[in-house]
């Protein structure tokens, strides 16, 4: 009798030092808890799992296996459920199969699996059916194909082969349905009506998987045995303890039929003993092989939080695949999408082929690369984020997103370089070594040292190379460049300048006057180390602070002053400069006359300083000169006294100063009248000499023989009186008057003077 299996596969690697061991849950068990532990793979929701009908398991012929072992002979799945037309024990290593186990509680006759039933009767075969197991349970595909992976295994297997005891099985697929439960006519997709898809993989026409279409029989006994299919078929060896089955296929897929996404469909595996319920049979579902197409994105290095950052830079990139649950076939294709920060073709680039995964047949897995860029605009410690979207499959199948962030790593900086120089022109020349040291390289780091875009130095591809610097150089640029891995480039120049020494002797003036002081510097003293100053002839004032960088010093005459200074670099330069100082004036002036009249208003004035350089008068009347003499008029409408000023300077302009005094006075005349009335009264009664200035003198009268008769020091007059006290007779008398004229010259007059009385 011909048997239809439909059966999942789950390949895993298992040890060879144990065989498959069958487990019975504990009865009332729910069935969907079994099934979706133990069979269910990515792609699929099942629902109402029954199995006999009944929800929960109260069935010994339904139960879970493990396998640790698929080699040689061995059961070539690691674990799933397992289905037996009797006990499951049935099922698992041992030495020989109880021919006679049924099942408990029993399963018989028709009703327990219409398509199986169907199957049967379908090709004339009226026998019963026993020990009938019929796994039943709705499910929605997110993909487009759905498969699983199965062992049929028999204790029919090798004395049955060909025969017509064939233990049926099947496993039979119908839909699409609406949610009402009504058939879905969708166009381009195929209305299954308990359609069998435990096919031989490459049968054309199509086989179903039976014991008398793979086995190893090498003679057919019935018209309906096929004998070509042995390379799916394991033969126990006569006493083999690895299955208590004697035979039983490799791990084969089902059909892959197409489905519509989304939509329910149903499936019934069932198998059962024909016509007695001896030399059972059972069907090894691979654990998590029930699937429809099922993709998964990954991206490489990244993990479910931020704190995964990928480095950012031009040779930086990431591996972004994707997984299919089965063999893809060559038109088998992904195409992601992006959102995020980050702008294609600033921010990163896809390599060849794009956004779009292509599978190489038989393959699992495809790839693409995403290639990082150096964007302008990045700074550095910027976490930008690129989020991969997966294809859209279907609306029931979730889609993938992953989000990636990426950090712009520290700037290439040079964190060690040799720093600008100055060198002495005696000093050269001198072999250097240069060198830098960058930090924040990514994969390795590249030199050069150039100058005028040149190599130069011994070792100009390395970080530290000697340069000779020539007696002949006055300056030089040295430019080092540094690239990493990643094609960031920095450089920089190093200037090297030769010092010729020059400086510059600076001073506050370079004339003094005697027993002045003044203060010696020279230029750029920031880069100077020292000093020293010397003087010819000698300053004893300079000696005292030679070293000093601002020195005092207190020339006595014409000095010559030399410098030496020692630079940074040790460079020496030198410089002289002469400081005069000259002698101190002593002012004097001479002013002729220095009395003056009305009528004689002008005097000479003369400029008497030795050795004055140049002068400043001042008359004291608003008027002033610098000539060395020469003649000035005073002002002569009143009686003034004027100081006149002179300041001398000598070369260095020191000065000194000296002072006179000029006298304007009206001009100097004296008279005495010729007669007088003594003892009158009147304005005549006294004989006194009349002046136009101010005058000291002394007076005299004489009688006619020589007798003096007045004398007076004190400007009075006489009244006419004898010294007795008596007035003299009239008649004429001599006067004598000596005086001091304007001019202070002293003037001696003589006349007469006649008495007049009353």
């Amino acid at each position: 009798m011909k048997k239809i299996a439909f059966l999942l596969a789950f390949f895993l690697p298992l040890y060879s030092i144990s065989q498959v061991t069958c487990t019975a849950p504990a009865n009332g068990t729910i069935l969907q808890d079994i099934i979706e532990t133990h069979f269910l793979g990515e792609g699929v929701t099942v629902s109402d799992v029954r199995f006999n009908s009944s929800l929960t398991l109260n069935s010994n012929q339904f139960g879970t296996f493990v396998n640790p072992d698929t080699s040689g002979n061995n059961i070539k799945l690691k674990k799933g459920i397992v289905i037996v037309n009797g006990n499951i024990q049935d099922a698992e290593a041992g030495a020989s199969a109880i021919h006679s186990s049924t099942s408990n509680p029993p399963s018989n006759g028709d009703e327990v699996s219409t398509p199986l039933t169907d199957l049967l009767r379908g090709q004339g075969n009226t026998n019963s059916l026993n020990d009938v197991g019929a796994l039943r349970f709705k499910f929605v595909p997110e993909g487009e194909q759905v498969s699983f992976k199965y062992v049929f295994a028999s204790d029919e297997y090798p004395g049955y082969v060909c025969s017509q005891f064939n233990d049926a099985f099947g496993f039979f697929i119908s839909g699409p349905y609406l949610p009402n439960g009504t058939p879905a006519n969708l166009p381009g997709y195929e209305q299954y009506r308990n359609t069998n898809i435990a096919i031989i993989p490459g049968s054309d026409p199509e086989l179903p998987v039976t014991i008398n279409t793979i086995n190893t029989t090498t003679q057919s006994s019935t018209s309906t045995c096929v004998t070509t299919n042995g390379h799916l078929h394991i033969q126990q060896p006569s006493g083999s303890t690895i299955n208590k089955m004697q035979g039983y296929t490799i791990a084969l897929d089902t059909k892959k039929v197409p489905v519509a996404p989304c939509y329910e469909y149903r499936i019934e595996i069932a198998i059962c003993d024909v016509s007695d319920a001896i030399y059972n049979s059972c069907v090894f579902l691979g654990a998590n092989s029930f699937k429809s197409d099922s993709y998964k994105l990954s991206v490489a290095n990244v993990g479910d939080t931020q704190d995964t950052l990928l480095v950012k830079t031009k040779c930086s990139s990431t591996n972004v695949s994707v997984k299919l649950n089965r063999p893809a076939n060559n038109d088998d294709t992904y195409t992601i999408q992006t959102a995020g920060n980050m702008v294609e073709g600033v921010d990163y680039q896809f390599a060849a082929g794009g956004r779009t995964m292509t599978f190489t047949q038989g393959d699992t897995v495809a790839n693409l690369t995403i290639n990082f860029l150096n964007n302008p605009a990045d700074v550095e410690g910027q976490i930008d984020s690129l989020k991969i979207i997966g294809q859209y499959l279907s609306e029931c199948a979730p889609i993938d997103t992953i989000t990636i962030f990426t950090i712009v790593p520290p700037l290439l900086k040079f964190d060690t370089i040799v720093q600008d120089t100055l060198y002495c022109k005696n000093g050269l020349p001198h072999r250097r070594l240069f060198f830098a040291k960058t930090k924040n390289e990514l994969q390795g780091v590249a030199y050069k040292w150039t100058s005028n875009g040149e190599p130069i130095g011994e070792t100009p591809n390395q970080a530290n190379n000697f340069i000779m610097i020539g007696d002949t150089t006055t300056q030089m640029t040295v430019t080092v460049t540094a690239n990493d891995s990643c094609g960031r480039e920095i450089s920089h120049n190093i200037f090297i300048n030769v010092n010729t020494g020059v400086t510059n002797i600076l001073f506050d003036k370079d004339k003094i006057c005697e027993g002045d002081s003044i203060i010696l510097s020279f230029e750029n003293p920031e880069d100077v180390s020292s000093c020293l100053w010397q003087s010819q002839p000698a300053d004893l004032r300079l000696s005292q602070n030679n070293t000093a960088f601002n020195a005092v010093a207190m020339p006595a005459a014409t000095t010559r002053y030399y410098l030496t200074i020692d630079d940074k670099n040790g460079c020496q330069a030198r410089d002289t400069v002469i400081i005069t100082a000259y002698p101190n004036v002593k002012a004097s002036l001479s002013i002729t006359p220095k009395k003056l009249t009305f009528s004689k208003a002008e005097a000479q004035f003369i400029d008497q300083t030795f050795n004055s350089f140049t002068r400043a008068w001042n008359f004291g009347d608003g008027t002033t000169s610098t000539d060395k003499q020469g003649y000035h008029t005073f002002p002569n409408t009143e009686e003034a006294t004027f100081e006149v000023v002179l300041v001398a300077y000598n070369e260095a302009m020191c000065p000194d100063t000296a002072k006179a005094i000029v006298i304007m006075k009206p001009d100097f005349g004296i008279y005495l009248p010729n007669a007088f009335t003594p003892g009158s009264g009147d304005r005549n009664s006294i004989f006194i000499p009349y002046s136009s200035q101010e005058v000291d003198y002394e007076f005299a009268i004489y009688n006619r023989w020589g007798e003096e008769i007045f004398f007076t020091k004190e400007k009075k007059g006489w009244d006419g009186k004898q010294k007795d006290g008596n007035y003299v007779q009239d008649g004429t008398y001599i006067w004598v008057l000596t005086f001091r004229d304007g001019n202070g010259v002293l003037q001696r007059k003589k006349g007469t003077v006649n008495t007049l009385k009353q």
